[in-house]
């Protein structure tokens, strides 16, 4: 087996190692869990943060200049999709969180990822045998 084939096999195993955990039932659980856990943590920033401005607003208005007044709504919108970008909901099915996964599937997944480091600097280190075409 060539060293080519073996990181291929390798990466086969991982990824295979990859979609089993994240489809296990524990782990499904406990991705719910901190997923809800978090969206609620951003909708409550989302609502406190409208009060407080919407309540620093209605106190000043009177007292604003358009300027200031567009600051404070530049400042609120720009907090708000910070909040949003703060839970990147789209990666979290794709990569391992590892605080959720059993010891022994991380210990599984830590012995592929060392085959695998071990195979890629034999890769790097042996040398480039010319083919005859």
């Amino acid at each position: 087996m060539t060293l080519e084939e073996a990181l291929r096999d390798v990466e086969t195993r991982e990824n295979q190692l990859r979609l089993h955990i994240i489809r296990s039932e524990e782990y499904v659980r406990r991705f719910e869990r901190d997923f809800k856990r978090q969206v609620f943590m951003l909708y409550l920033a989302i609502v406190l943060l409208l009060l407080f401005q919407s309540l620093f607003a209605i106190s000043i208005a009177g007292h604003l200049k358009f300027g200031e007044m567009a600051l404070v709504l530049t400042t609120s919108f720009l907090a708000i999709l910070n909040c949003v970008l703060l839970i990147n909901t789209k990666s979290w099915l794709k990569r391992i969180n590892e605080s959720w996964i059993e010891p022994q599937e991380k210990t599984a997944l830590d012995m592929i990822r060392m085959q695998r480091r071990e195979i890629m600097e034999k890769i790097v280190t042996s040398p480039v045998i010319p083919q005859d075409t």
